[in-house]
């Protein structure tokens, strides 16, 4: 049924993660750049588009998110895809790491927007655990049958 638990964790996740998607994620005080997860902003206005790895990662894990909610006839598969946007969140925060030190160099201070995608984490993964859970009452229910 879609009126779960885990499709609300699931609806939060990715609603999280287009705010993430859509907010700056961190600065860079002595490069004088904004850090969006598709591009750099310099004080000029300039756009440059050397993040884009983190718009490309946040955006298949947000869509996924939302699809994920869908499968709630086939609980494996569901755990499965929720796993999966686990792996992708891990990823982002890898990649994340990676631009913030080497394209940004000096001063760098996360916004609180970078911090939605470890809400995300948790998210899914009590998601993950509620998914099992009613896996678990329905493999016990066949059995008494």
């Amino acid at each position: 049924m879609i009126q779960r638990k885990q499709t609300l964790f699931l609806l939060l996740a990715a609603i999280l993660s287009i705010i993430c998607l859509t907010m700056p994620i961190g600065r860079s005080y002595f490069a004088g750049a904004t850090e969006y997860n598709l591009w750099l902003t310099n004080e000029s206005g300039q756009r440059f588009f050397s993040s884009w790895p983190l718009f490309a990662v946040l955006l298949p894990s947000t869509a996924l998110g939302l699809i994920t909610i869908f499968f709630y006839h086939n609980r494996i598969a569901q755990a499965r895809l929720c796993s999966f946007n686990m792996l992708l969140i891990v990823g982002w925060y890898i990649i994340y790491a990676v631009f913030s030190r080497l394209l940004l160099p000096g001063t760098f201070s996360p916004t609180w927007a970078a911090f939605l995608p470890a809400l995300s984490l948790a998210l899914y993964f009590m998601a993950y655990k509620a998914i099992w859970a009613d896996e678990k009452l329905v493999r016990a229910a066949d059995r008494i049958r």
